[in-house]
């Protein structure tokens, strides 16, 4: 029976059918052309994406760590403290750390499984470079703007990574432009992708004129005038093209993730234990991902193995294990201490159902049976 199944990937990457004839004929322009950076591509990527975001300029560069590097060595944060949520990817902490930082995490909050805007305020202090503020599985934090007034009164840039958020908007501002900079990715499986890449986006020329002078090895006016300690950070033109082949969708990816979302809220309403992500006041998600925590005691890899294996159908977590208990981070002497307990709680119960942009009501309605289904002959731990 499962043999007939089709599979239900957990993320995947959607290119429109009526889309990849003109791609295709952009990227023959280019190959044409000759000229494979910094070319009109990039450059009507960044002029759509601010235009988008709200903000005075957008920065294409070769990925979102690399926008996040960037913003951090910008903003001075060599030997200094950066705050950075534990339910992260590592390139977050990594970012920081390359830049010289030494990165205090901070513990989650459940609701959204965002950062705990309470402990990042009561971190803050005099050698506090920089907030980076992970808008996890595409939704806004609990208490943003309070982080948001907190920073701002000390002259602590906030930096958003955005790489979950495309779209995400808080009180009708969209993510990217709610602190001082935004950190974008165009990762495979984001929601939008041109295949790696990445964007800034910000109001301060001061940032805009850095990275653009960082992502090519730090010219000046040119190759000939080395005036930073840059990198080679570009994006090309070819993954400009996708890049903004994929921007002009965000309308229409946005409507499909959030119709997916609904329907799964339709199906889990009154189903008590499961545990949604409960978006804040103001917030409309941007959907990365649909988390959800699953009951105590459930062997989380378990059901995920189970899924997979008797149903076709893919999940995944945001994350786990979080951040600070990555191998790379034990012992680290640029890691400072602190303790997370709702990170080590929550993290290890949480399960992301289905949802990319080709999730059909018919695949959401499958996965939730499914995973009902396990609950009530849950696997041995």
């Amino acid at each position: 029976m499962t043999a007939t199944l089709a599979p239900i990937a957990g993320a995947r990457p959607l290119f429109p059918e009526e889309d990849i004839p003109g791609i295709l004929s952009e990227i023959g322009e280019v190959l044409r052309s000759g000229r494979l950076i910094l070319g009109p591509r990039t450059r009507a990527l960044e002029t759509e994406s601010a235009r988008r975001i709200g903000t005075a300029h957008a920065i294409a560069v070769s990925s979102c760590s690399a926008a996040l590097e960037i913003t951090m060595r910008y903003y001075g944060v060599e030997g200094r403290e950066v705050l950075v949520p534990t339910n992260t990817f590592v390139a977050t902490a990594h970012a920081a750390l390359n830049a010289g930082a030494r990165v205090r995490f901070v513990d989650i909050d459940p609701r959204d499984f965002c950062l705990d805007v309470d402990q990042a305020i009561a971190q803050l202090g005099s050698q506090t470079a920089a907030v980076v503020v992970v808008h996890i599985a595409g939704f806004i934090p609990h208490g943003y703007q309070r982080l948001r007034d907190a920073c701002t009164a000390r002259k602590i840039p906030i930096v958003e990574d955005c790489a979950h958020a495309h779209g995400a908007t808080l009180g009708g501002k969209v993510a990217g432009a709610l602190g001082d900079a935004g950190c974008f990715s165009f990762y495979p499986t984001k929601i939008l992708t041109s295949g790696v890449g990445g964007l800034i986006t910000t109001n301060d020329t001061g940032l805009a004129d850095h990275a653009r002078s960082l992502r090519h090895h730090g010219q000046g006016s040119s190759l000939e005038e080395i005036s930073n300690f840059g990198s080679d950070w570009l994006m090309d033109e070819v993954r400009a093209v996708l890049a903004l082949a994929q921007t002009r969708r965000l309308d229409d990816f946005l409507a499909r993730r959030r119709a997916t979302a609904m329907e799964y809220d339709r199906l889990l309403a009154g189903e008590r234990r499961l545990v949604r992500a409960q978006a804040a006041d103001g917030c409309a998600p941007a959907f990365y991902k649909y988390p959800v925590l699953l009951p105590e005691g459930i062997d989380r890899e378990g059901i995920s193995k189970r899924l997979l294996e008797e149903d076709k159908i893919e999940t995944g977590a945001v994350y786990n294990p979080p951040t600070h208990r990555m191998p790379v981070f034990q012992g680290h002497p640029r890691i400072l201490p602190g303790a997370l307990p709702k990170a080590d709680e929550y993290m290890p119960r949480q399960i992301c159902l289905p949802m990319h942009a080709a999730v059909s009501a018919a695949d959401a309605a499958r996965s939730v049976r499914a995973l009902l289904r396990l609950l009530d002959d849950p696997p041995p731990r």
